[in-house]
């Protein structure tokens, strides 16, 4: 990766600002977001997102410059064009508490670009979108695998010692 390349410090400015101020374990989350979208970017598949001939254009870059052929031929309205590629399976961390990470730095990332006027309100709408129905997925997920794995759920008022309430 390039330090000059314009789309790194776009995201890692933004990383370093949405950071400010947290606890170390929340900046190491985001740290941890970065990193992986910096390895969507160097390595998925986007055909679905930038359409074929981008994509074949990516790919041949891709064979001339390992890290950051993403930033050599696009900006930021076809990065938020990818995101939802980045917010789904199987991209997705899966811890569910590293995925909500992952859907929320997506969600303050296309807001700020918005924001900053680097993208439409019609990229905006749709990365929106496409992050609202992340959420929603994610939601299915846990509850299928809190299902899944047999846990019973005590309500937390008979968890206590016996009560009038109880």
């Amino acid at each position: 990766m390039e330090l000059d390349e314009p789309g790194w410090p776009l995201i890692d400015d933004f990383v370093h600002q949405l950071s400010e101020g947290r606890k170390p374990e929340t900046t190491r989350r985001y740290e941890r977001v970065r990193q992986r979208l910096t390895h969507f970017l160097d390595t998925a598949e986007m055909a679905f997102d930038l359409g074929t001939a981008e994509m074949t254009l990516l790919e041949a870059e891709r064979e001339f410059h390992e890290h950051g052929a993403f930033w050599l031929l696009y900006g930021p309205t076809e990065l938020v064009a990818c995101l939802p590629g980045f917010i789904s399976e199987p991209w997705l961390a899966e811890s569910a508490g590293e995925a909500r990470v992952q859907i929320s730095v997506v969600s303050r990332l296309v807001a700020a670009l918005h924001k900053s006027g680097l993208i439409t309100a019609v990229s905006h709408a749709d990365a929106v979108r496409a992050v609202a129905y992340a959420r929603k997925q994610l939601d299915r997920r846990s509850a299928l695998q809190s299902r899944d794995s047999g846990e019973i759920k005590i309500p937390r008022r008979l968890l206590g010692k016996p009560t009038a309430e109880w």
